[in-house]
C-alpha cells in the first residue's frame, strides 16, 4: 500500500503503518489539549489512541494467524487512520474457511475487553459507562477500563453485516455456500453500502464526522472488493501467455546501453520498464522510477548495467494468471514483470494486461450475439 513503511515484522508478517496515521494521532492530541488546556490532556488522548491501535493490531493478527493455518500467505497488515487492514496473497476458496479467518479478528477482542476491564478494576477503576473516551480519564484504572469498553466496540462495530467489515464477510461466506462467490459477493457489497449510506446520513445529520468517513471508507472498500472478486472469476483459468506483451512487441536493452539511450526510449516511446538483456538471457530490469531519478544526475550514470535491478522476479508463461501471476506482480511493487522460459525473455506482463484480461472472457460472448444477430438479419432478410 503506498504511503506506509514498516514498523516490525512478527510470525512472517510484515506490519505497516500509513502516515494518515500521525494525523489521527496530530488531531486527537489537539482535542485533548483544547479541552483540558494542557499537555498532559493531549499525551493522554494520544496514547489511548495507541493503545486502542495497539488492538486494532492485534485484532488483524487474529484473522492474519488463522490465515496462515490454513494455508493462506499474509503479505502485511497495514494500520490506517480507520482501522487495520491485512494483505491477503488471495481470498480463501472455501465458505467454512472465510468464516474461521473472519470470526478470529472479533474473537480476539472479546478476549482482551475482560483482561481489560479485570485490569482496571484491580487498580481501583469505577465500574461505569465511559461519557467521553478521550478526556477525563481520571487514572491508570480507569485508562484500563476504558480500553476494556473500547474493545467491546470494536468487536460489536465489526460484527455488523456491512461488507467488507467482518460481519459483511461472514454474510459474504454464507451466501457463497448457495449462491457462489461472485453472486454472495455482490449481494454482501450492495448491502454494505446500504449501511454505508446510513452511516454516512446519521454521521452528517448529527455531527460525526468521523463516521461519516467510516462510512466512506466502508462503500469503497465494499464496491473496490466487489470488483476484485469479479475480476479473479471471469479471469480463473487464464494463463500469462494469453495476455502477456510477446517479445516481438517488447523492447529491450542491454547492460551497455547508455542511460542517454534508454531516457530516449522513455520519453519517445510507449514503454516504462524496459527487460535488460545479454548474450539472449534476461539479466535484470530497469524502470521508470530509476530511469527518472538518475536523470537528476546523468553524470553518475553511464550505462544501464549502473542503474538495472538484478534482483527482479520472474513469472513463467504458462503461470495462472490470478493465482500465481497477479501475487508476484502485487508483492514486487512493480508495474510490469518480465516473463521468462529458461532464462529466455518470451514477453513482459503489465498491470494494464491483468487489468484488461477480463475481456478475453466477454469478447467472445460478444462476438457471439453479434454473429447471431447477424444470421438473425440474413435469415430474415431471405
Amino acid at each position: 500500500m503506498g504511503g506506509a513503511f514498516k514498523i516490525g515484522r512478527f510470525s512472517g508478517i510484515d506490519v505497516r503503518v500509513h502516515w494518515t496515521f500521525f494525523l489521527l494521532l496530530a488531531y486527537f492530541a489537539f482535542i485533548g489539549y483544547r479541552a483540558s488546556g494542557s499537555l498532559l490532556g493531549a499525551l493522554t488522548d494520544t496514547v489511548t489512541i495507541v493503545a486502542l491501535f495497539i488492538c486494532v493490531l492485534l485484532h488483524e493478527f487474529g484473522h492474519s494467524l488463522v490465515a496462515q493455518r490454513l494455508g493462506l500467505e499474509i503479505l502485511s497488515i497495514t494500520l490506517l487512520p480507520l482501522g487495520g487492514v491485512s494483505n491477503l496473497e488471495s481470498l480463501p476458496e472455501k465458505p467454512s474457511d472465510e468464516v474461521k479467518i473472519t470470526l478470529a479478528g472479533p474473537l480476539v477482542n472479546v478476549v482482551l475487553a475482560p483482561i481489560f476491564f479485570g485490569v482496571g478494576l484491580l487498580l481501583g477503576a469505577v465500574p461505569r459507562m465511559p461519557t467521553d473516551l478521550f478526556t477525563g480519564i481520571g487514572s491508570v484504572g480507569q485508562f484500563f477500563f476504558y480500553l476494556g469498553y473500547l474493545n467491546v466496540v470494536l468487536a460489536v462495530f465489526n460484527l455488523i453485516p456491512a461488507f467488507p467489515l467482518d460481519g459483511g464477510r461472514v454474510l459474504r461466506a454464507l451466501l457463497a455456500i448457495r449462491l457462489g462467490a461472485l453472486r454472495a459477493t455482490d449481494i454482501s457489497s450492495r448491502v454494505g453500502q446500504l449501511f454505508a449510506a446510513a452511516f454516512f446520513l446519521i454521521g452528517l445529520l448529527g455531527g460525526n464526522f468521523l463516521l461519516a468517513l467510516v462510512a466512506l471508507f466502508i462503500f469503497f472498500g465494499a464496491t473496490g472488493e466487489a470488483q476484485m472478486v469479479r475480476q479473479q472469476e471471469t479471469t480463473r483459468g487464464l494463463s500469462v501467455s494469453e495476455v502477456m506483451g510477446t517479445k516481438s512487441r517488447t523492447e529491450t536493452v542491454t547492460p551497455y546501453h547508455t542511460f542517454g539511450q534508454v531516457l530516449d526510449s522513455v520519453i519517445h516511446g510507449y514503454q516504462e520498464d524496459f527487460p535488460v538483456v545479454e548474450d539472449g538471457h534476461l539479466v535484470g530490469m530497469i524502470t521508470r522510477e530509476e530511469i527518472m531519478a538518475a536523470a537528476h544526475s546523468p553524470e553518475r550514470y553511464s550505462s544501464v548495467r549502473e542503474l538495472m535491478k538484478t534482483n527482479v522476479p520472474t513469472i513463467s508463461s504458462q503461470a495462472d494468471l490470478f493465482e500465481e501471476a497477479l501475487p508476484i506482480l502485487q508483492q514486487s511493487g512493480l508495474r510490469a514483470l518480465p516473463v521468462t522460459e529458461k532464462g529466455e525473455l518470451v514477453g513482459m506482463l503489465t498491470i494494464e494486461d491483468v487489468g484488461q484480461a477480463s475481456l478475453l472472457r466477454r469478447l467472445p460472448r460478444e462476438v457471439s450475439r453479434i454473429g447471431n444477430r447477424t444470421t438473425s438479419q440474413e435469415t430474415a432478410s431471405r
